[in-house]
C-alpha cells in the first residue's frame, strides 16, 4: 500500500510539472502568434493607429493611420492565411499572411516579424520590410500553416 501511494504522489507531481511548463509556453506557439498577427492585421485595415501602437515593438516605427478615421474593415480570422516560421535561435517568429484586401481588390502579401519585448510578442516593422519568403523558408522549418486550403 505505502509503494502505491509513493507512486501516486510521483505521479501526480510528474502531471503538475507537465502542466506548468505547458502553460509557461502558453503565447509561444504557432497558433498564439497567428491570433497577435490577424489583430496587427486588423489594426491595419481598420486604419485603428491606437490599436496598432500596442503591437509595435519600437515605439514611433510604425505611424500609418494616425489622424484619420477608423474604419471597420471586416477582416476575419478566416480570411488569412499565415505560414509561420519559427527562429529559436534569435527566439522570434515570421509570419507570411496572405489575403484579400477587405479595403481594395488587390491581394496582399504580408511579412511579419515578430520579436520578444516584455514577455509579449511585438511586430519589428523595420525588420519586417527585410524580410524575403524564399530566404525564410529556406533556412527555416515551417512551425505552422493556419488556413491553409
Amino acid at each position: 500500500m505505502e509503494k502505491l501511494l509513493i507512486s501516486l504522489v510521483a505521479l501526480i507531481a510528474l502531471l503538475a510539472g507537465c502542466n506548468q511548463s505547458v502553460s509557461q509556453e502558453k503565447g509561444n506557439s504557432p497558433e498564439d502568434i497567428a491570433k497577435i498577427a490577424y489583430e496587427w492585421e486588423k489594426a491595419n485595415y481598420d486604419r485603428d493607429y491606437e490599436k496598432q501602437q500596442g503591437f509595435i515593438y519600437e515605439e514611433g516605427s510604425y505611424e500609418a493611420y494616425k489622424g484619420d478615421k477608423k474604419i471597420n474593415s471586416g477582416l476575419k480570422y478566416e480570411d488569412i492565411r499565415f505560414e509561420i516560421y519559427h527562429d529559436k535561435e534569435l527566439e522570434q517568429y515570421y509570419v507570411f499572411a496572405d489575403f484579400k484586401n477587405p479595403n481594395g481588390e488587390n491581394l496582399v502579401e504580408d511579412n511579419i516579424l515578430f520579436r520578444k519585448k516584455s514577455d509579449e510578442w511585438k511586430v519589428d516593422t523595420s525588420q519586417s520590410l527585410d524580410i524575403v519568403r524564399e530566404e525564410v523558408s529556406g533556412e527555416f522549418e515551417r512551425a505552422a500553416c493556419i488556413n491553409c486550403k
